[in-house]
């Protein structure tokens, strides 16, 4: 499954940006929110995000420690893509050159 089609299953979700940052950061894990992935301050901002989280863990792409909600909003501790996460980046990229 590509970032693409993620991103059709959750019209205006930003996928590639989530994907994109935590690429950025392997190996390292990171703190996800929803303001870094395009999605602070918005209304919907808090369901999108969840929406995103569910859509990449189902797809097998995303791993993470905990999803904590507190009065900022939820977050991912220890967010990290998964090794069919990097691979399907891998291709996407290979795709693209």
């Amino acid at each position: 499954m590509s970032v693409d089609r993620l991103a059709r299953m959750r019209t205006g979700a930003p996928v590639e940006c989530a994907t994109r940052l935590l690429q950025e950061h392997w190996p390292r894990s990171t703190l996800l929110t929803p303001a870094d992935v395009g999605l602070g301050g918005q209304e919907t901002g808090a369901a999108d995000f969840l929406g995103l989280v569910e859509w990449l863990s189902d797809a097998g792409f995303l791993s993470y420690e905990a999803l904590v909600f507190n009065s900022d909003g939820p977050m991912l501790v220890d967010a990290t893509l998964t090794a069919r996460g990097r691979a399907m980046l891998a291709r996407e990229g290979d795709r693209a050159n």
